[in-house]
């Protein structure tokens, strides 16, 4: 194959990288891992379109440098046959051909997918320079793919620590909170009765911290479109609550308060339907026991929405709001069960979080939290 003469070594790269060059000429091939073969760039060769599809079967390349015209099958035909299979439609091609350089044969080869059309003579330095920007690519799409990889293994280990830690905190924040009751039932002393009332509130408040922490752990969503705008979260659940109200369900026998700036940049569309869901399934589940909503702004980055009632859940129902309660194999259990996955996404796509818990002494709560930058 006719190429003008250069003395310029293409540089060594991290980590050697596969390019193939198909052609019917035994003289072309060899000239070619002549002038691009290196340490850091192997040359994988094929005789006909054929054998390159088998080299693509075996070798991950960067790279394809197709000869337009062999026999039995030409570069474009093998180009649509590399197009059509998931291994090698991503891989880059380019065209060389000693034909003459008329615009369709041009265009008929970019429309089979090359990036690029060289005729020949081809200048050395012109194709070296061209299979460097292609070669350079390829290993950044490696690496990104590896630290992807990386991350997700980091990601997962991280999860089972923190689920880990969190079952080991749970078991000392119980028999704090049994002892806080205990006290409560047993004592007639004013200042022991609030020691104990504070130490109980105070264990409810780092259970629900500890779930959130798993929760926030996992991945996010990223199923949802979240088309942020400024929200005010306690006037979405006012007119939430009224709707609910105007509707005849029980909720007005419950109580609605708000605390702190409860603003910020979430999707009202979403939430509102997270926060028709969870009033709902209180409603369903509350035992016409008052439902106690509450949005907690007081914290400098997120927004709380707590919705509790007294009645702690059945055994069927809590398996359908908290999903189960241990994980399996080597997976964390779901944050919620099937009837609060819903709720569960929307908070997860605006990078927080939803909790439920039930307890006998405690009754049940929904507890979603929100970052205000969301």
């Amino acid at each position: 194959m006719p190429i003008t003469s250069s003395q310029t070594a293409p540089a060594p790269g991290p980590a050697t990288v596969k390019i193939l060059v198909v052609d019917d000429m035994d003289a072309n091939l060899v000239a070619m891992r002549a002038l691009l073969g290196s340490d850091a760039l192997e040359v994988v060769t094929a005789g006909s379109g054929a054998e390159a599809l088998e080299m693509l079967l075996v070798h991950d390349v960067a790279l394809a440098l197709l000869d337009v015209q062999m026999p039995s099958m030409d570069g474009y035909a093998l180009a649509e046959l590399m197009r059509g299979s998931e291994r090698s439609r991503h891989v880059p091609i380019i065209f060389l051909t000693a034909g003459a350089q008329e615009a369709r044969n041009s265009f008929r080869g970019y429309e089979s997918g090359a990036v690029d059309f060289l005729f020949k003579p081809i200048d050395e330095r012109v194709l070296r320079s061209k299979v460097a920007v292609f070669v350079e690519l390829h290993r950044q799409r490696r690496t990104i793919a590896e630290h992807a990889q990386q991350l997700a293994r980091l990601a997962h280990a991280n999860a089972l620590t923190i689920a880990a830690l969190s079952h080991d905190l749970q078991e000392p924040l119980t028999a704090l909170a049994l002892n806080a009751e205990l006290v409560l039932q047993r004592s007639d002393a004013p200042a022991l009765r609030q020691a104990a009332a504070r130490q109980k509130s105070a264990t409810a408040l780092l259970r629900r911290q500890v779930a959130h922490l798993i929760n926030l752990a996992k991945s996010p969503c990223a199923e949802l479109r979240v088309c942020a705008g400024s929200t005010d979260l306690a006037a979405l659940v006012r007119e939430r609550w009224q709707a609910g109200r105007d509707q005849s369900l029980p909720l007005k026998a419950g109580e609605l308060t708000a605390e702190g700036d409860t603003t910020g940049q979430w999707d009202a569309r979403l939430l509102t339907t997270a926060i028709d869901q969870l009033l709902l399934q209180a409603e369903a589940h509350c035992s016409a026991t008052p439902i106690n909503v509450v949005v907690d702004g007081s914290a400098r980055g997120a927004v709380v929405l707590r919705i509790s009632f007294d009645k702690p859940l059945q055994d069927t129902a809590a398996e359908h709001l908290l999903g189960p309660s241990l994980p399996t194999d080597d997976q964390l259990p779901p944050p919620v069960g099937a009837g609060l996955r819903e709720p569960e996404r929307i908070a997860r796509a605006h990078g927080g979080s939803l909790v439920a818990s039930t307890r006998t002494r405690e009754g049940t709560s929904f507890e979603l939290m929100l970052p205000r930058g969301a």
